[in-house]
């Protein structure tokens, strides 16, 4: 019988894609997902109780380490019980809550608490705590008690502060010694044959976090950084020619060595293009500076793949797509969006491709984020007039290009203070765009005074009042004098064409003779300025 080839081998690559990704954990009771990460065992509720167990087994012969924050809730006096981390063999199920904080019970087991209310009956101190306990036995006498308890923080005697707190524990299988550090400090360590003494010789267990509440509650959180469970690096074949990202997890500080075949030795992510096999070492450091170690080796063999999607940076105009190429012979490819086809096309985003030679299984992977650049617009906003003195700031409300004004300036703005045309091009590599807008310059201090006036009541020029045409905003003070230079009228604050506050020939309600009267007003204008105008009016009668 022939065999399809390429079908199991897709199936194979699909398989093995599925096993890289991080198991999903089992939640039982009040245990909830909020993000990829983080997980809330209880909300600040009485009597309630989660526990989250990864599904597959670890093996206790091994090494380990866990970076995590913990969250103990904001309720200190009245906040209730803690959290546990855990190790079962039997099930992925809860313990007893309120006290027992979703562990007491559970036996076989390895459980290190950390304890946030005092149950006397149970010997708790006064103090949150860490302890190291067997067999679901959560009193601190006797032979279930392990290590502890001793006060969670170095520096303080609560823990529900209503922040996160760093978490790290670390089991070295050779020394048989388990360590605690909370909140950067070692807080407690065990040694002790735990496969032996424990699980009776054992050493495959289930691995997770419990946590309850009573009569009294706390939010309880944890979000991992870093497990050697789901995080650690798999060794890898790589084709002559090709590279591959590698990815570290958990820290604030990456170190790589040896340094060659590195595009970046001194961050998590760097892409390996070595051409010999290679193992490569990354000392992490957590945000406690503690370092932990990884390493991965690059094999180097099976047949040349050779493609490239481009620049690790790549820009293209808005609209357009890009047509991203990895092809080779004799392989089969997954992108990141799961496209299986040697060719895509795109839009912008960030998109990797794995090319696998399916007939040497070595791979070969890429990168690249595609960015977009604008069309040019603009819009330097409608003709626009000046009062005389005045100017305007033209400004391009578009910024990624180049700017060449009508007088050859290349600034991004341009101040006009003379009437006349001004034009803008802005250019970038996808396209041009232009606009053009008129200045025009006016006096904008323009009033009116009648020259003459004749306040005979026939309704017909009866007042002398200021006249305007839009440029006054207000009339602070207007006098009319005799021309010998008595003061016959006042009137301040007064608008424009408000004729009814004007002078109507009288001083002190008697008519005036006809005559030529002298006038004085002061007028705020509408560009700002504030300016006295005087001038002489002929009353008649």
């Amino acid at each position: 019988m022939q065999t399809d080839v390429p079908k199991i081998f897709l199936l194979l690559i699909a398989l093995l894609f599925a096993a890289a990704l991080p198991a999903q954990f089992i939640l039982n009771g009040d245990a909830v997902a909020v993000n990829d990460s983080c997980y809330r065992l209880t909300e600040a509720v009485n009597g309630r109780a989660g526990s989250i167990w990864n599904p597959t087994k670890i093996n206790l012969n091994q090494s380990f380490e866990v970076v995590m924050d913990i969250f103990l809730g904001c309720e200190d006096a009245l906040g209730a019980d803690g959290i546990v981390f855990g190790f079962q063999p039997l099930s992925t199920s809860l313990g007893g809550a309120g006290g027992g904080i979703g562990f007491a019970g559970v036996t076989p087991s390895l459980g290190i608490e950390f304890d946030t209310w005092q149950n006397t009956d149970l010997l708790d101190p006064a103090y949150d705590h860490i302890a190291v306990m067997r067999d679901g036995n959560i009193f601190h006498t006797g032979a279930g008690n392990l290590a502890g308890p001793v006060q969670a923080s170095p520096n303080t005697a609560n823990v529900e502060d209503c922040r996160f707190h760093s978490l790290r524990v670390s089991w070295d299988a050779a020394a048989k010694l388990l360590s605690v550090y909370f909140d950067c400090a070692l807080r407690l360590a065990y040694t002790g044959d735990i496969v032996n003494d424990i699980f009776g010789g054992d050493p495959l267990v289930f691995w997770g976090f419990t946590s309850a509440t009573g009569g009294a509650n706390n939010l309880h959180q944890v979000c991992f950084s870093y497990t050697t469970f789901q995080d650690k690096l798999p060794d890898v074949v790589l084709c002559p020619g090709g590279q591959v990202h590698l990815q570290a997890r958990g820290g604030v500080l990456y170190n790589w060595a040896p340094p060659e075949g590195l595009s970046n030795p001194g961050i998590p992510n760097p892409v390996a293009s070595p051409t010999q096999t290679t193992e490569y070492v990354v000392t992490v450091r957590d945000a406690c500076g503690i370092p932990f170690y990884d390493s991965v080796r690059v094999e180097v063999a099976g047949d040349s793949v050779f493609f490239n999607l481009g620049p690790p940076d790549t820009a293209i105009c808005q609209g357009q797509t890009l047509l991203l190429d990895a092809t080779s012979s004799s392989a089969a490819y997954r992108w990141s969006n799961g496209a299986q086809t040697p060719t895509l096309t795109v839009e912008a985003g960030f998109y990797s491709v794995t090319v696998t030679k399916t007939d040497t299984f070595c791979i070969a992977d890429d990168q690249i984020y595609i960015s977009t650049i604008p069309i040019p617009r603009l819009n330097l906003g409608p003709d626009t007039a000046l009062c005389e003195g005045q100017s305007i700031l033209l400004r391009s409300d578009f910024t990624f290009g180049e700017f060449r004004w009508q007088d050859g300036s290349t600034a991004d703005s341009l101040r006009a203070a003379r009437p006349g045309l001004y034009e803008l091009a802005v250019s970038n590599e996808c396209g041009t765009a232009t606009d053009v807008v008129r200045v025009d310059i006016e006096s904008c201090r323009e009033a009116f005074f009648p020259n003459a006036f004749s306040p005979n009541d026939d309704g017909r020029n009866d007042r002398f009042y200021v006249q305007d045409g839009g440029d006054v905003e207000r009339i602070l003070l207007l006098r009319i004098f005799s021309r010998w230079g008595n003061l016959l009228f006042e009137a301040r604050d007064i608008l424009p064409n408000e004729a009814g506050r004007g002078w109507d020939g009288r001083f002190n309600g008697e008519p005036l003779n006809p005559d030529i009267y002298v006038y004085y007003a002061e007028i705020a204008f509408r560009d700002g300025v504030v300016e006295g105008r005087k001038g002489e009016v002929l009353l008649v009668r």
